[in-house]
């Protein structure tokens, strides 16, 4: 008899330390990539104005998340950015509703001009991340994609 109860208890105090180990704290970065710091100083985008005449067609709204490698690394200072052609055309803070995390933009432009490229600087990394030919220009684009924000991947 005290042989099952010195196994029960060995198998329960098992239980506990894995259960202690297993979990990791939701700030942690992910430990299967590394994400160096940069130097990169805080950018100066400025989005032109929404009546600004060069742009006298309907926006291109969307709402743009990150991918989970780099949400531990988000703050209130980071900056999202859309561009065409070299071009600022949009910039936001963050947002956040829910506990959900994301960009919203209002990208100035006209159907077919050309693609449209993010750039995200993080400013706890001191880094800026850029996707190149994100999507073609079209103001019909659904904001979000079934209720949640565009997930880009600025890295792999």
């Amino acid at each position: 008899m005290n042989k099952i109860f010195s196994m029960a208890g060995m198998v329960f105090t098992a239980i506990l330390l894995f259960a202690a180990c297993s979990t990791s704290g939701d700030d942690e970065p992910n430990d299967s990539i590394v994400i160096p710091p940069g130097t990169d100083e805080r950018p100066s985008w400025t989005a032109p104005s929404a009546g600004d005449s060069q742009f006298d067609g309907i926006p291109m709204s969307v709402q743009i998340g990150l991918q989970e490698e780099l949400l531990p690394y988000l703050s209130d200072n980071d900056l999202m950015c859309a561009m065409i052609g070299g071009g600022v055309r949009a910039v936001t803070n963050p947002h956040e509703t829910g506990g959900q995390y994301y960009f919203p933009l209002s990208v100035l432009g006209s159907n077919g001009e050309g693609y449209v490229t993010l750039k995200y600087y993080c400013d706890r990394l001191h880094r800026i991340f850029t996707l190149e030919q994100w999507r073609v220009f079209d103001s019909s684009i659904q904001p979000t994609v079934g209720g949640k924000p565009y997930e880009v991947k600025f890295i792999e």
